[in-house]
């Protein structure tokens, strides 16, 4: 790390890797690479738990690493060294009174440590610190040359470093949030300010997996019938603008719903309407502490063809029911015939009929009216 091209080529690297899997491991391996160490670790506490990441070490020393990162015998130097600086350890807890402890012989001297370099920064919950080793039997100390080159290096790493912990944190909320989306039994659909989808959940999939109502292209969301999409369209511009105009209705002049949140769109007999609402996604940013939500719309699917799969899950455990079994039953109990029960769950009616003598005999009746009768005290 001789001039300043070297240096950039390291930062530019340090950049360049933040989202890699291994970033820290790798940003690790060049700082020791860049200044001939036999070693060098990150660790952090911010989380409560003690979080390290080392550079190449043989598999037998990394419990010895462990223990040595988790030590409290340097806090005090660590605690009085200027927060985000490239210092020497020796100008802090010298060599000779090191050599003389047994935490040296157990696990610094089996690390090839000895001299070592440090760079440290606050938080709530103690300090973190970025430590470079050399042998102390092999080598020299750090020189002051040798900090004034690692300074920059180690001030763009624990910047990288902040950066990768946030954005994984978002990434781990964004999961987080598809999560409790897809528990969802309704129909949801993020929809951005231009139109084009951030997330469907699981319901929201099975329902366009129809083709019957709505579709998605390339554009977004669009609904089968021209007109109906004029509609849905307004719809979603009404609610985007509630959100970019802090939540204050506006509406396009020409905008059919005249600030209307719903929407009923036919389907083909004997299906019903599918019903939609939608809203400002901005009361998901602060919960989920997701950006991606300030200015998008969510987009509620209800459809009432499809039974709650808490009442086809309490038949399928009560009475033994199959889940088609259950869906089948769950049907005839909203009145349906068995003919427009077997369209709604895409089986023949010959296969509908061997669905009902299962059932039939599974919850003991004998007639549609008994098992209807049945089933609404068991689903009350």
């Amino acid at each position: 790390m001789d001039d300043s091209r070297a240096l950039l080529e390291t930062v530019g690297r340090i950049y360049e890797t933040v989202l890699d899997a291994d970033a820290e491991s790798v940003w690790l391996d060049m700082l020791r690479d860049r200044i001939g160490a036999e070693h060098a670790a990150l660790s952090d506490a911010s989380g409560g738990a003690l979080l390290t990441h080392f550079s190449r070490l043989d598999p037998g020393m990394r419990t010895l690493a462990r223990r040595l990162a988790s030590a409290t015998m340097f806090d005090p130097s660590l605690a009085c060294m200027p927060a985000r600086a490239a210092c020497r350890m020796s100008d802090y807890f010298p060599l000779r009174e090191m050599v003389r402890t047994e935490f040296y012989q157990e696990l610094i001297l089996p690390l090839h440590g000895g001299h070592g370099l440090a760079f440290t920064w606050r938080h709530r919950h103690g300090h973190a610190a970025i430590a470079v080793c050399r042998d102390a039997t092999r080598g020299r100390d750090f020189s002051d040359r040798d900090l004034a080159l690692l300074q920059p290096v180690l001030y763009h790493l624990h910047n990288a470093w902040r950066l990768r912990s946030r954005l994984l944190a978002g990434e781990t909320a964004l999961h987080r949030v598809h999560a409790v989306l897809d528990a969802l039994e309704e129909g949801v659909v993020i929809v951005g300010d231009d139109g084009r989808v951030h997330h469907l959940n699981a319901a929201a999939r099975a329902i366009l997996d129809e083709g019957n109502a709505l579709r998605l292209d390339r554009h977004g969301l669009r609904a089968a019938n021209a007109q109906v999409d004029q509609r849905l369209q307004a719809l979603l511009r009404n609610a985007s603008r509630i959100a970019q105009d802090g939540r204050r209705m506006r509406t396009d002049a020409d905008a059919p719903l005249e600030g209307r949140t719903t929407l009923a769109v036919a389907r083909d007999p004997p299906l019903h309407p599918l019903l939609l609402a939608a809203a400002p996604a901005c009361g998901l940013a602060g919960p989920f502490d997701d950006p991606l939500f300030a200015d998008a719309v969510v987009l509620l699917l209800r459809d009432p063809d499809r039974e709650s799969s808490g009442g086809i899950d309490a038949l399928m455990d009560a009475f033994g029911l199959t889940r088609r079994e259950a869906e089948l039953a769950v049907a005839l109990k909203d009145g349906h015939s068995l003919s427009v029960s077997a369209v709604r769950l895409g089986i023949t009616e010959g296969t509908a009929r061997q669905y009902l003598k299962g059932i039939f005999s599974k919850t003991g009746t004998h007639r549609q009216t008994d098992l209807a009768i049945l089933l609404l005290r068991s689903l009350s």
